[in-house]
C-alpha cells in the first residue's frame, strides 16, 4: 500500500472517480496518509465534505480508516463498501453528481490551493496555502482528528 505525503504532494484531485463516484480517491488518498502520519495541512476526521460523503454511504471516518487500513489499493476500498452495503454506491454516485453544483465555489478554491488550476489563479495559490493553512491548523487543533487511534499498526 502506498500512502502519498500530503506534506510534499497535494491528494488526487476533488474530480477524480472510482467507478463513477468523484472524492473518494482523495479521500482514499487522505486516510492513508492520516494512517501513514503523512496528511501534513489536510484534514482528516474534520472536513465537513468528506463527512457528507461519507454519510451518503453510511459510513463514519473510523470505519472509512478501517477499510482503507485493510485494502491494498482502491478497488479493494470499492468492493469492502459494496460489499458492505451494495447500496452505498449507488448512494456515493448520487452524491458525486451533485458535488460541482452544491460545492462549486469551494471546489474552485480548493483547486487552486492544491496546484491543480493554473494560469492567473496560480498567482493567488500562496496567500490561498497561507490561509487554509491556518484554518487546517486551528481546526486540528480545536477539534482533533480520533478517527485512524490504534490504525496505524495496520497499515
Amino acid at each position: 500500500m502506498h500512502a502519498r505525503d500530503l506534506r510534499r504532494e497535494p491528494p488526487r484531485r476533488w474530480n477524480t472517480e472510482i467507478d463513477g463516484i468523484a472524492w473518494m480517491p482523495r479521500l482514499i488518498d487522505k486516510t492513508r496518509a492520516a494512517l501513514a502520519g503523512t496528511l501534513g495541512p489536510y484534514l482528516y476526521g474534520q472536513s465537513p465534505i468528506d463527512r457528507e460523503f461519507l454519510h451518503s454511504m453510511g459510513l463514519s471516518h473510523r470505519a472509512f480508516a478501517e477499510i482503507v487500513a485493510a485494502a491494498p489499493d482502491d478497488g479493494s476500498v470499492f468492493a469492502a463498501i459494496a460489499g458492505r452495503d451494495p447500496q452505498a454506491i449507488d448512494r456515493a454516485r448520487a452524491w458525486s453528481a451533485t458535488l460541482p453544483k452544491r460545492h462549486g465555489s469551494f471546489l474552485a478554491v480548493l483547486d487552486i490551493d492544491d496546484g491543480y488550476t493554473g494560469g492567473a489563479a496560480s498567482a493567488i495559490k500562496p496567500v490561498m496555502n497561507a490561509l487554509s493553512f491556518a484554518l487546517t491548523w486551528t481546526v486540528k487543533r480545536l477539534y482533533p482528528n480520533r478517527a485512524t487511534e490504534g490504525l496505524e499498526q495496520l497499515w
